[in-house]
């Protein structure tokens, strides 16, 4: 395999790229134009389309919006800047192996080797991004649904009592805040109470916090009183919370006997046995 072949495989991987940068340049003149032409349709309709075509990309945009990453214009950006940056690593990979004078039948492996891990790697790192999110909002959810008691005591209504928690709560639940505040801004956008509570609770995999949101949106449908619900509700997580510490205090517990085992038990049968060992070895060389 002649040197050349390996430029037109990196040619060939640079023009894989073009498509991708082709629509990352088209949807930020599309973001410049003031006027647009009628029947348009917008990325967000495209990537709405998308995600109900395909499944993969509908848990993509999921685990996307468990992570922080809210709009179709945001997503859209961080697939393209992933997906760039993924091949444009893989293609360094390639030049270097190139220039190292590896083998020419391993330069394509490399190089698809580094597509696939770089893309299990950007994968593995979302994902985690996304569930340390959930926990936070797991963390957050007995301080909001206290505040939503007192709130509810006072008589607002719960499009209120929302709007409140997201502007007062924003530095002591931000999280939280920030997921209630999506369902605010569809409220108040002519969404019904229970619809943007519905799409907030498909979207998250906090349970605490999706038990909240089942008990809020029950009151809206019902209208009765959620004071008693609430009340149920932060008892069980406060049991769920201490039965959880009371298991990370096991697991701590077992994790210190294996070190103790591991490294006190042989110093103390030094010190235990280590006279005796000596007594009986210079006993034995002295009757040698």
């Amino acid at each position: 395999m002649e040197a050349y072949h390996f430029y037109y495989i990196i040619g060939a991987l640079i023009l894989c790229t073009a498509p991708v940068l082709l629509l990352a340049f088209a949807h930020v003149d599309g973001e410049n134009k003031q006027e647009k032409p009628d029947f348009d349709f917008s990325s967000k309709d495209v990537w709405r389309q998308l995600r109900e075509e395909n499944t993969h990309l509908a848990s993509l945009s999921q685990l996307l919006r468990r992570a922080g990453i809210f709009g179709a214009d945001d997503q859209i950006k961080a697939i393209s800047l992933s997906v760039v940056a993924i091949v444009l690593i893989a293609l360094g990979l390639g030049i270097y192996s190139f220039f190292v004078n590896i083998p020419s039948t391993m330069i394509l492996v490399v190089i698809t080797g580094g597509l696939f891990v770089l893309s299990y790697f950007a994968y593995f790192l979302l994902k985690q991004l996304a569930d340390a999110r959930q926990e936070k909002l797991d963390r957050e959810t007995l301080m909001l649904v206290q505040t939503t008691r007192m709130l509810w005591r006072v008589g607002l209504s719960l499009p209120k009592t929302m709007a409140i928690i997201c502007d007062q709560l924003r530095e002591l639940a931000p999280t939280c805040s920030q997921e209630l505040q999506l369902a605010v801004n569809k409220i108040e956008a002519g969404q019904s109470q229970e619809e943007a509570l519905y799409d907030l609770i498909n979207s998250t995999s906090a349970e605490g916090f999706k038990e909240y949101l089942i008990v809020i949106r029950q009151q809206s449908i019902t209208g009765g009183s959620i004071d008693k619900s609430l009340d149920e509700l932060y008892k069980l997580l406060q049991n769920r919370r201490r039965l959880a510490l009371m298991e990370n205090v096991n697991k701590m517990s077992g994790k210190m006997s294996l070190v103790m085992m591991a490294f006190l038990f042989p110093a103390l049968l030094i010190v235990v046995a280590g006279p005796a060992f000596l007594n009986i070895s210079m006993a034995l060389n002295g009757n040698g």
